[in-house]
């Protein structure tokens, strides 16, 4: 597993360049806007680059390739997971970082390792689409699981919005539930995240894993 780790890195490191580019669109916006944007938009990067490499190993027979070297479908599956969580988490890191020069050149200095806590819900979650794309860029490749993606989150927008009018119609109040859902700790909300992401990681590797065997090279 460690030569795929590194296969990975290199294939990431090709792209080094626009990496630089996008780390500094992110500080400048992260100025002119909220700085924990900058969080959030390095770790969906990077959670987005380190799938990327699926694209990369798809190419010219690559999957032919790599099944000749002592590896089986299944550490490729577990390589992957584990790579876009290791990337996204020294994404995260570095967007923490870049988050205090933000808050200090803002003259918030003191505020920002009082709100990195409440930042690190952002790996969770976005490990969580990470899981969902996995298997979907193995089934279906990289553009149709994009647009499988869109539409994964356009029917959970639908979804939630239509939750929202019917409670509205029921004259139950959802500014409330909003309210209480505001104020639950910090505390709670991490530990509950990453349960959910432990357990959606699992049934995404279980469905990746599934969707490899059934590949033929």
């Amino acid at each position: 597993m460690r030569g795929l780790i590194e296969k990975d890195i290199r294939l990431t490191l090709i792209r080094k360049q626009t990496i630089v580019v996008f780390i500094a669109m992110a500080l400048f916006m992260g100025v002119s806007m909220n700085g924990s944007f900058v969080v959030a938009y390095l770790t969906m990067l990077a959670m987005m680059i380190a799938i990327g490499t699926l694209s990369y190993d798809e190419l010219d027979n690559g999957y032919a390739f790599l099944m000749t070297l002592p590896i089986d479908k299944k550490t490729y599956v577990k390589e992957k997971y584990l790579f876009t969580l290791g990337v996204s988490v020294i994404a995260w890191c570095i967007g923490a970082v870049l988050f205090c020069i933000v808050r200090v050149v803002q003259g918030n200095g003191g505020t920002a390792f009082a709100e990195l806590p409440e930042l690190m819900a952002i790996i969770p979650a976005m490990y969580m689409s990470g899981c969902i794309l996995i298997p979907l860029q193995l089934k279906y490749g990289a553009e149709k699981s994009r647009i499988a993606l869109f539409i994964i989150f356009g029917l959970i927008a639908v979804i939630i919005f239509g939750s929202t009018t019917l409670l509205s119609s029921m004259n139950i109040p959802v500014e409330g539930i909003s309210a209480s859902l505001d104020s639950i700790s910090t505390a709670v909300v991490i530990p509950v995240l990453c349960a959910l992401c432990i357990a959606a990681a699992f049934v995404s590797y279980l469905i990746s894993t599934k969707i490899m065997n059934k590949k033929e090279f």
